[in-house]
């Protein structure tokens, strides 16, 4: 009798293990969903190293509101950065007056890579989005859900952030990866990839996601270790206003 209770309850927790799974992340679908309906909305993204380094980016303050216009503020290098984006299209203010992407990349180097970082930047509601497609198993603990994630993403992720991550000088040909490969010369390669992803829910509300991924990227012959932590804060949700300088308007437009 003990030993049919026992097979019997097995057989419960098999059941109701994958339904548990499955009702987190229709959860998190839904909070991904009720963010991407929104109009209108801010966020921080701070980047932590595991030595505690900010990233070389610094910490990034997004806006978007109606029209699909994006704005980011960031520091590359100590840099004071402001970004328009629109679509396909993007314009960008430093030291000088407003650019396009297209023009700014033409300049080559950091630069160039940062733009090419920047066309592929997925606002919150896109990336917990494709986050939350990407996740192997659900699991609530701590007031989030947390799950590990499946190898691509985790390699796409490690790959992008890795073109802009780098300082020394000497290897500021790797910062252009994907951009002007030299024939011949392979992709980067990732080696004992790892990454988990944390999403906060308040009220059916995304409020905050944390990205850490971990691993070895190697290209032109370099090996570096990477152990990065990316924490998004979503805030001003329905209520951020967002003013595009005619100047920059024109340029995106």
């Amino acid at each position: 009798m003990k030993k049919t209770l026992i097979i019997g309850f097995i057989g419960i927790m098999a059941g109701w293990l994958p339904a548990a799974d499955s009702s987190l992340k229709d959860k998190l679908a839904n909070a991904t969903k009720q963010l991407g309906d929104k109009t209108n909305y801010s966020w921080t993204t701070t980047t932590k190293e595991a030595d505690g380094n900010p990233g070389r980016l610094g910490p990034i303050d997004g806006k978007t509101e109606k029209d699909s216009v994006t704005f980011l503020s960031l520091t590359p290098g100590g840099i004071p950065v402001e970004v328009y984006m629109k679509g396909d299209k993007g314009a960008a203010k430093a030291l000088e007056g407003w650019q396009t992407f297209d023009d700014i990349a033409q300049t080559g180097g950091t630069a160039e890579a940062i733009v090419r970082f920047l066309r592929s930047y997925k606002a919150p509601a896109a990336q917990s989005a494709d986050l939350a497609g990407n996740v192997k198993e659900l699991k609530e603990a701590d007031g989030a859900l947390n799950g590990a994630l499946k190898d691509d993403a985790i390699k796409e992720i490690l790959q992008q952030d890795f073109k802009i991550s780098l300082k020394d000088d000497a290897i500021k040909e790797i910062l252009l990866l994907g951009a002007r490969r030299r024939e011949g010369q392979e992709p980067p390669k990732t080696e004992d990839a790892k990454g988990s992803v944390k999403f906060w829910i308040k009220e059916g509300a995304l409020t905050k996601y944390e990205i850490n991924v971990q691993g070895k990227v190697t290209a032109a012959d370099r090996t570096f270790d990477i152990n990065r932590t990316m924490t998004t804060e979503i805030k001003d949700v329905g209520s951020t206003k967002l003013d595009v300088p005619p100047e920059a308007k024109a340029k995106i437009s």
